[in-house]
């Protein structure tokens, strides 16, 4: 009785038909949204939790568009009971107005659903009619003469999600899941009081994604004591601050990945790993791990491979749950051979990567990668370009696995050398750092067998947290920045986009053009 003394204090129920209830005993994961047309019209978001529905208003209603934040307002819990609840508050009673059974469904949380209330932060999977995908609820810090807790509800960015252009479900989908009916036939002679204007310039469908959502999986067992679970592996320390400068925690950058899984692993999976790991944090001490480590979790894999001393030991992960443990262990970079272990011999992506040297501006690094374009253009290759979260750019040429690493090397080396040796005034390709001010430094060193770059949408250990981001050759533009994509920004990047610009990377059918045999080879011959 005592978890619904609130909720009883507030009715009359010889004046109200909303229902008594008690609380249950048993163990639900019901969720549901109510209309409620009462001094304003608003949404009650409620979610079974130990017999009874944790509940908040939602003043302008859940939205959809990945990200968009609804200020969330705590209230008293309610039945069970009260998740069926359809009809009419009389005036005068508290909540007076009408009460339409908008949606209904079950929830899934993330890890430790009690420990997750506590601290403030529920992530969940909703399965209704209506909603669908992952969730997040995330309490503010109480203001002066806050009676109630204010939360934030907030869609995450998975399949389900749409952008701002898309249908608002609210006004897509208004009626009850109950009965069919909108608030006026429930209540006939109310006008039911109209919510926040909203904007809807498409009444299209959401637009597919252009990969499948990532997988999402949770751990049967409790985390223990100042852990959490995403995507079942455990996370200690998940308040810990890895970027200082923008209050960035390890939970949020683990469900950063998990929100972009579908993005990421594909480019990730199966490629030997040097990783940058920074355990205090970017403003602490980052060391690079190419190899295991004591208590090293088991979603990321060892690897047996072989070397010119012998053998040595590779790391890779194959799925988000890898990346999450890479993100437990202090990862803040990864950064992937140009193999799979599939074929370790024989690169299917080749690097180059301009960076430029003290007094080059950004339009001018572009030049430089739309240069290295037309000349692998005029060579039959095509190419894919990504921003590296620093100061350059990476162009990116996929090959079908047939040329081993000398070959490859020799290729992008007499690329390289050929653009310095036309424009020297522009292009180097020394590493010295002397000789590289005013000029574009073209690394193609990254394509030896064990070099390394970083992998598409990996965040950088650099102020900001800037994301390594996939673009279309369209986009490249002073506009765009090299660091400009940010683990604050990306979410809203990928949910606008109408198509992967790095969709047909795995499909391009080309190999290494065949070198021509200098003169002195076709003499000896």
């Amino acid at each position: 009785m005592a978890k619904l003394a609130a909720y009883r204090a507030k009715r009359d129920f010889t004046k109200t038909s909303e229902p008594a209830g008690k609380a249950s005993r048993r163990l639900g994961a019901s969720f549901v949204v109510q209309k409620h047309d009462a001094s304003r019209l608003h949404y009650d978001f409620r979610l079974e939790l130990d017999g009874v529905l944790k509940s908040w208003a939602v003043a302008k209603g859940p939205s959809l568009v990945k990200g968009e934040k609804r200020l969330a307002v705590e209230v008293e819990d309610h039945p069970l009971t009260y998740g069926d609840f359809e009809g009419t508050i009389p005036d005068g009673q508290y909540g007076g107005g009408t009460v339409l059974l908008w949606d209904r469904g079950t929830w899934k949380p993330e890890g430790d659903p009690h420990e997750a209330y506590e601290k403030g932060r529920l992530t969940f999977r909703l399965d209704g009619e209506k909603l669908n995908g992952m969730w997040h609820l995330v309490r503010m810090a109480k203001r002066p003469r806050e009676r109630q807790p204010s939360w934030l509800l907030i869609k995450a960015d998975d399949a389900q999600a749409r952008t701002e252009d898309d249908p608002d479900i609210l006004e897509e989908a208004p009626l009850s899941v109950k009965t069919g009916r909108s608030l006026e036939e429930i209540a006939p002679g109310r006008s039911a009081k109209s919510p926040a204007k909203r904007e809807v310039t498409s009444k299209k469908a959401p637009p597919a994604k252009s990969a499948k959502p990532a997988k999402r999986a949770s751990s049967a067992k409790n985390a223990k004591a100042g852990e959490i679970e995403v995507a079942g592996v455990p996370l200690t320390h998940p308040d810990r601050v890895l970027w200082e400068d923008q209050g960035l925690t390890k939970q949020e950058l683990a469900e950063f990945y998990l929100d972009i899984g579908e993005w990421l692993v594909p480019h990730l999976a199966n490629r030997p790993l040097t990783l940058i790991r920074c355990p205090g944090g970017t403003e602490k001490k980052c060391f690079v791990q190419r190899h295991s480590w004591a208590g090293m979790s088991d979603f990321i894999h060892r690897t047996t491979i072989p070397d010119n001393s012998g053998t040595q030991e590779a790391l890779t992960v194959t799925d988000i749950q890898g990346v999450i443990a890479l993100v437990q262990s202090g990862v803040l970079e990864m950064h992937v051979w140009g193999a799979t272990l599939a074929d370790l011999e024989r690169p299917d992506r080749l690097i180059f990567d301009l960076d430029p040297g003290e007094g080059v501006e950004w339009p001018r690094v572009i030049e430089g990668a739309l240069a290295v374009r037309e000349r692998l253009k005029a060579l039959g290759l095509e190419s894919f370009v990504k921003t590296t979260g620093g100061k350059g750019l990476h162009v990116v040429v996929p090959l079908k696995p047939k040329a081993p690493w000398k070959e490859a090397l020799a290729f992008s080396r007499g690329v390289a050398e050929a653009m310095a040796a036309d424009e020297p005034d522009r292009y180097t390709t020394t590493s010295v750092k002397q000789e590289r001010e005013g000029r574009i430094f073209i690394d193609y060193l990254r394509n030896n067998r064990e070099a390394s770059a970083v992998a598409p949408y990996s965040t950088r250990s650099r102020a900001g947290a800037p994301v390594a981001t996939p673009i279309a050759w369209e986009e490249l533009s002073p506009d765009l920045k090299p660091n400009g994509f940010t683990v604050e920004n990306l979410g809203k990047r990928l949910s606008s986009l109408k198509k992967d610009p790095w969709a047909d990377i795995g499909k391009v059918d080309q190999v290494l053009p065949e070198r021509k045999p200098s003169k002195r080879t076709s003499r000896k011959k």
